[in-house]
């Protein structure tokens, strides 16, 4: 890595400069506001977007007051953690523009960056129809990947969302990488994988079909019907819905070695 700065958010917050010196916060404001610039990396952050994050309910008179000291201190934190002149850090790092805040480093490494890149040529390779490709995209995103998306940050509206939004990239593109498995046949290799997933997504039809897909073709057809019933217990207990009529199609395939029923698309 050398004196390139090392950026993480796919996990716990971190920036890292040279030495390893570890630059993040850790007052709790402070770092709120560093994790909603990261996600607007390279972009202007306004004020009043910074204030509905720091105080979702109501502000305190002296907002802006206080999210200057908060920059400040981000600031002082950084020059100190990346072993900057101060200077440097208000003209090009953290910067004020046209009432909001921008971050910007001229060379680092940033982990979600990197996984949207990755992310993004594997989708293209789905696209183009090269399945081998597209896996092996896939999983060198999903390895940047250490935990939830900042666990270790309390947050309000805007970033929340953000993060949702993120996790529910990661959810995608995960299951577009199994779909391009499933294609080239690693039925058996996916199994402990999906039975993971259905776990953690009790409700997630596709990942139950996945798996229900991939007993079915290593001829566990009976534990495949099982993952069937427990969607559907699931989804009619807790949201009052039946499974999608694909799913049902599946089971339905299975149940009658019907290859038509059985293709998934």
């Amino acid at each position: 890595m050398g004196d390139r700065t090392t950026i993480t958010i796919l996990g716990n917050l971190s920036i890292r400069g040279r030495h390893r010196t570890e630059a993040a916060p850790s007052a709790p404001k402070e770092r709120e506001v560093i994790a909603l610039l990261l996600f607007n990396y390279a972009r202007i952050v306004p004020v009043h977007q910074l204030i509905d994050e720091l105080w979702p309910a109501e502000p305190p008179r002296r907002a802006r007051t206080a999210l200057q000291t908060y920059i400040l201190n981000l600031r002082r934190r950084l020059a100190q953690g990346l072993h900057l002149p101060p200077d440097q850090v208000r003209n090009e790092v953290l910067v004020t523009r046209s009432e909001g805040y921008r971050f910007q480093l001229a060379d680092c490494s940033f982990d979600l960056h990197e996984y949207l890149g990755l992310a993004g040529a594997g989708e293209r390779a789905v696209a183009d129809g090269d399945d081998a490709k597209a896996v092996e995209l896939l999983r060198r995103a999903e390895k940047l990947w250490t935990g939830p998306v900042l666990p270790d940050i309390d947050h309000g509206l805007p970033l929340g969302s953000e993060i949702t939004r993120l996790e529910q990239r990661r959810v995608a593109t995960r299951e577009l990488r199994i779909e391009s498995e499933l294609r080239l046949g690693r039925h058996r290799e996916l199994v402990s994988e999906l039975t993971m997933l259905v776990h953690q997504h009790p409700y997630h039809e596709r990942f139950h079909e996945y798996l229900m897909f991939s007993l079915h073709r290593v001829d566990r057809r009976v534990e495949a019907l099982e993952v069937f019933e427990r969607l559907r217990h699931a989804l009619l207990g807790e949201l009052g819905l039946e499974p999608s009529e694909r799913v049902q199609n599946l089971r339905r395939g299975i149940l009658g070695s019907d290859e038509v029923a059985l293709a998934l698309t």
